[in-house]
């Protein structure tokens, strides 16, 4: 088992110390929270672990890749890795049961969970779904069977029984899902496919490309054509939604990380600090540096 779950989970203020936590050797982390969507100082922030929130109380709003989405009560949120949350309102009374589990776990089963490739897909792109008393009750049901097994003795089997678990969790998410699709009168439009695949396409290369023809010969598409339907059915151009996932990315990488300007620079691909400076300070209207020192 690994010690931390990577990415940026326990280096954006040692959130795990505002809460109960249970876990196993932090692969696995299961918690009640009532505080860490309302701590405007971990924003944004990405995790590479796989995370799932069910909203047990209260209600809000919720920033997930560009995108505002309403939370309340039996809201469930599926964060995969490289989601960013940008953003978080929540009130006073809010509530959630939260599993995360690191990218180490997802690779021991994802390889026997290629059934559940649909639901992975679909919740990369409409992460946030309200679920009804019933279903919201089975969710919770595994939440409580992990965190009791990992708050009680490290037996043998442990591992094999929580790995075992969260499979059943992410096939009863399965059902469910599938379940809430059948009963919508409509499938996706054309437009709406290539929105979807356009987010994905975007998530997965924009560190080493920031050009709309990229994405649009991917699609098999013309770039005007697009253009066209992402701004029609988002209200942001193309280049918009590429441009914010890179700023989103430099930001997490200042606010969360030591790697010098130069770096961030290099691992985003552009040619060098300059270019990357200019890039970040057009669009963001500060330099990497002074959003750096701003947000120490």
């Amino acid at each position: 088992m690994q010690n931390n779950i990577p990415g940026n989970f326990f280096s954006i203020g040692n959130i795990l110390e505002k809460m109960e936590t249970a876990n196993l050797d932090m692969d696995i982390v299961v918690f009640n929270s009532d505080s860490v969507l309302r701590d405007d100082n971990i924003f944004p922030l990405r995790l590479e672990g796989l995370s799932i929130i069910l909203c047990k109380d209260g209600e809000g709003e919720i920033g997930i890749d560009l995108k505002v989405y309403p939370i309340r009560k039996n809201t469930l949120i599926v964060i995969q890795p490289k989601n960013y949350i940008q953003l978080a309102h929540v009130s006073e009374n809010f509530k959630a049961h939260c599993m995360v589990c690191s990218h180490h776990i997802i690779e021991d089963i994802a390889p026997k969970l290629t059934d559940i490739l649909p639901l992975l897909l679909h919740n990369r792109t409409e992460p946030v779904t309200q679920l009804s008393e019933n279903d919201a009750e089975s969710i919770d049901t595994f939440y409580r069977f992990l965190q009791k097994k990992m708050q009680g003795p490290k037996t043998p089997f442990l591992k094999k029984k929580l790995l075992s678990m969260l499979q059943a969790a992410l096939f009863e998410m399965m059902d469910i899902q599938m379940s809430l699709q059948q009963g919508k009168e409509r499938p996706k439009s054309r437009k709406e496919e290539i929105m979807a695949k356009f987010i994905l396409a975007v998530s997965e290369h924009f560190r080493t490309h920031r050009q709309v023809n990229y994405y649009a010969n991917k699609l098999c598409i013309s770039a005007k054509h697009l253009s066209s339907v992402v701004k029609e059915i988002s209200g942001r151009t193309a280049g918009e939604w590429i441009e914010n996932y890179v700023t989103m990315e430099a930001k997490v990488l200042l606010r969360t990380t030591d790697m010098t300007i130069q770096e961030i620079a290099s691992n985003l691909n552009f040619l060098n600090q300059s270019f990357f400076g200019k890039y970040f300070k057009h669009i963001t209207g500060v330099s990497p540096t002074a959003y750096r020192k701003a947000n120490m």
